[in-house]
């Protein structure tokens, strides 16, 4: 029973020695969003909407840990949520006979086609993505590059409100894999231990016949709180581009665009 023991009790032991070093961001994401989605699996079967949304504020949170083990990878998380609303164009096309019937109501109230007529939508996006990088040139003079993969899952709920009030919504997503590149130089660094620093960062997921962009840059200020823990601000500018083919995902397909500014708090623990 001894020699079982062992080997978990050595690994738990040397996982006991790890130390991390912690940065962490929490803020608020201003954004809009356009584009076209295409539904292709549920009762929208090959209908889309072209979707027109104000800027609207959203949330978001990050975490990245670097273990003091030589050779590990870094390991990056981050959670964003964003609710727009404004206009859609819709083109619908389904198998079920009550919606055929009541898109034909519709257009003969308006006197025009569907996809001439505006609609109050509302659409809700969540990204979840995880990585793992290597960075290189942190400890130095000269920017500091770092590249790395993993894995981002994305989540669309889009709600259409047609006449008198009468609601249609369709959901989708899936999780991609990701390749990540990130770039970051210290402006400034003082006797104190504040720092001024920029940062540049692009992803890009490829899967089937689809491709997604991320990117971001930002700048931060980091102020010496106590011997191992600082804490600042970030502000920095947010893209994403989707173009997504549906028999790729679940439900959903077509291509949208996601841009807005972003603020938060930060900490760095030791």
């Amino acid at each position: 029973m001894r020699k079982k023991l062992f080997l978990p009790l050595l690994v738990a032991s040397s996982l006991g020695a790890v130390e991390l070093d912690v940065e962490t961001g929490v803020g608020m994401y201003y954004a809009n969003s356009d584009g076209n989605l295409i539904f292709t699996k549920d009762f929208w079967t090959n209908s889309s909407g072209n979707i027109y949304h104000n800027s609207a504020p959203g949330i978001y949170t990050w975490i990245n840990l670097e273990s003091d083990q030589k050779y590990w990878p870094k390991l990056y998380a981050e959670f964003r949520s964003l609710k727009t609303s404004g206009e859609s164009f819709l083109h619908v096309e389904t198998e079920n006979e009550i919606i055929n019937g009541l898109i034909e109501f519709l257009e003969e109230q308006a006197g025009k086609k569907l996809n001439e007529v505006p609609f109050d939508s509302r659409l809700t996006q969540v990204d979840i993505e995880a990585y793992l990088y290597y960075e290189f040139f942190e400890d130095t003079s000269y920017p500091s590059f770092g590249f790395g993969g993993g894995v981002k899952r994305f989540d669309f709920d889009y709600v259409v409100t047609l006449m008198d009030g009468v609601q249609v919504n369709s959901t989708g997503g899936d999780s991609i894999p990701l390749l990540f590149f990130t770039s970051r130089y210290i402006i400034d660094k003082s006797k104190s231990g504040s720092s001024v620093s920029a940062e540049a960062e692009g992803k890009m997921y490829v899967f089937g016949d689809s491709n997604v962009y991320d990117y971001k840059a930002k700048v931060d200020f980091l102020a010496k709180y106590s011997e191992k823990t600082d804490l600042g601000l970030e502000i920095g500018y947010k893209k994403t581009y989707l173009h997504i083919k549906g028999n790729d995902v679940d439900t959903v397909g077509g291509h949208m665009s996601t841009s807005g500014v972003y603020l938060g708090f930060i900490g760095h623990f030791r």
